[in-house]
């Protein structure tokens, strides 16, 4: 055993891909055949390497279950927004056979768009899902409630959206706020005093649309105060992280 074991071990991942000389890999049997230390290291080595290959196998099968479960979402997706557009090709059909407005056809179509906003968006979005649902949802929620404002000639729309916003935000906001595309906004932020103001705001904005829907211009005074209040507390929310950065 003439070798030095340092040369031997510096040599033995070269000798476990072999990518070694004949001399080389000769002098590495022989020397290991006396050396079991170096025998054990070797036995380490592949080890590793046994390791390794499992961990990207493992890797590669989950990112090709990722990419299956995508695409089939997205079939589905598809699918199902498909069969979305059966009622309102129906309603489109119906509404010009009797010769009436397109007030159903846009009724149904609001309608079918916040149904797609809660099973299509989920399906069709690849992270984040639950607040692009949120998004879309409250997006589709306000047009449906304008479309059936419109065609009943009612007044009542900017109280139904804005208490319907009020009570989402309630709701979903705590944990929306907390999804990847917000974080660069929050980022540093006290995340319960934003979702707080956000509310507060929101609250404030229901209470005034309602107090001026029935004409009480005092009270609506009153919930101006609140939702500057609301401000305030999203103004001592970036103090905070001014002061937090200093």
């Amino acid at each position: 055993m003439n070798t030095p074991c340092g040369i031997i071990r510096d040599v033995l991942p070269l000798y476990v891909d072999d990518a070694c000389s004949e001399a080389s890999r000769d002098m590495v049997d022989a020397h290991l055949k006396e050396c079991p230390e170096c025998a054990a290291y070797l036995e380490q080595i592949r080890a590793s390497e046994a390791e390794d290959e499992l961990k990207e196998e493992k890797a590669l099968v989950i990112k090709n279950q990722a990419r299956r479960f995508k695409r089939r979402s997205a079939a589905v997706g598809s699918v199902i927004a498909a069969l979305f557009m059966i009622p309102i090709l129906a309603s489109l059909i119906v509404n010009l056979v009797s010769g009436r407005t397109l007030d159903w056809f846009f009724v149904v179509a609001a309608g079918m768009l916040v149904a797609a906003s809660l099973i299509v968006v989920p399906l069709m979005v690849p992270e984040d899902k639950l607040f692009w649902t949120f998004c879309a949802f409250c997006a589709s929620l306000v047009i449906l409630l304008a479309v059936c404002c419109l065609y009943t000639r009612g007044t009542w729309f900017f109280v139904a959206a804005s208490a319907s916003l009020f009570g989402l935000s309630v709701v979903f906001l705590p944990f929306a706020i907390k999804a990847k595309p917000l974080r660069p906004w929050v980022a540093g932020h006290n995340k319960a005093l934003l979702v707080l103001a956000v509310d507060g705001i929101l609250f404030g904005n229901m209470m005034n649309v309602i107090s001026l829907h029935r004409k009480g211009f005092g009270f609506t005074m009153l919930m101006g105060v609140l939702v500057v209040a609301a401000i305030a507390l999203l103004v001592a929310s970036v103090a905070m992280k001014g002061r937090d950065k200093q």
